[in-house]
């Protein structure tokens, strides 16, 4: 190829370059346009909204250019303007130096968001709720847990946490060399998509067996996993249950009414936890 040829190459990916920028300055004036209409709202997380733009992409994407860099590419676009927006921070697990969670919050928020660590989980939910950061990074919940942080968020209190979203947004994605993952909590959004998966906190007044609670939803019909429980011998009058479905359970359900009385312990609260939007997957990235 001449070097005449290559200048012009050169010169039209300068040309596309510029493109790029125009419309990303183009973009930053509408997100101020957003916070103007908005006043003094603030930022307002949107998990849902911004899974169902990636998703839009995703489909619409072609050519050689990988599609898990345009995710990362948009990551950092989006919360570059969500920055925009007002006071946006992240509180984040750290048990010890060198946590995987450190690395899944930047990928997830961008190089320009202000992250602080936290020793305790407890430390984390309280600077959510306190305002000093506007996400909290946590560990994916386990059966093995023995005092799980999603209990601490089971309350009606104001400014209780929910569970917004999963890390990483493709499951693809290594962390430190293993595939890593967490939960983000930040306040309640009613902002959602198609393909979520929904938490809900269930309180017996003794303690239940996870296989008797398994068993009980299945007979009814609805398709659960339990992803947590608790219960502590000083408090003999709460179990607690973190139920994951891809729907969001409430009493007033039928299928619900049902486990309710088919139940041997007494049902004596439910609350929805939060939902995430499900990751993408390897196949959804070729």
């Amino acid at each position: 190829m001449s070097e005449l040829k290559l200048a012009d190459l050169r010169k039209e990916i300068d040309r596309i370059d510029d493109t790029i920028h125009d419309l990303l300055m183009e973009r930053a004036q509408v997100v101020d346009n957003v916070r103007a209409a908005k006043g003094a709202e603030g930022i307002k997380l949107r998990p849902g909204r911004e899974a169902e733009v990636l998703r839009r992409l995703i489909a619409r994407h072609h050519g050689t250019f990988p599609k898990g860099a345009l995710v990362r590419i948009w990551r950092e676009v989006m919360s570059a303007y969500l920055k925009l927006q007002g006071h946006l921070a992240m509180a984040v697990y750290m048990p010890q130096p060198g946590a995987a969670y450190w690395d899944l919050a930047r990928d997830q928020y961008g190089s320009q968001t202000p992250m602080t660590s936290h020793a305790s989980v407890r430390g984390v939910i309280g600077a959510v709720q306190s305002g000093d950061a506007a996400i909290g990074v946590l560990p994916v919940p386990t059966m093995v847990d023995t005092d799980p942080w999603w209990r601490h968020i089971y309350s009606r209190g104001e400014n209780t946490p929910q569970i917004l979203s999963r890390l990483p947004v493709a499951s693809t994605e290594k962390v430190r060399g293993t595939f890593e993952e967490a939960l983000i909590i930040g306040l309640p959004s009613d902002d959602h998509t198609e393909n979520e998966r929904y938490y809900t906190a269930l309180e017996f007044n003794q303690e239940v067996s996870p296989r008797t609670v398994l068993a009980n939803f299945a007979a009814v019909g609805l398709d659960v996993d339990i992803q947590g429980t608790w219960y502590d011998e000083s408090m003999r009058d709460q179990c607690l249950f973190l139920i994951e479905a891809d729907m969001v359970l409430t009493q007033d359900m039928a299928e619900m009414q049902t486990f309710i009385e088919k139940s041997e312990a007494t049902v004596t609260g439910m609350q929805k936890l939060g939902a995430y939007a499900v990751p993408f997957t390897s196949d959804e990235l070729k």
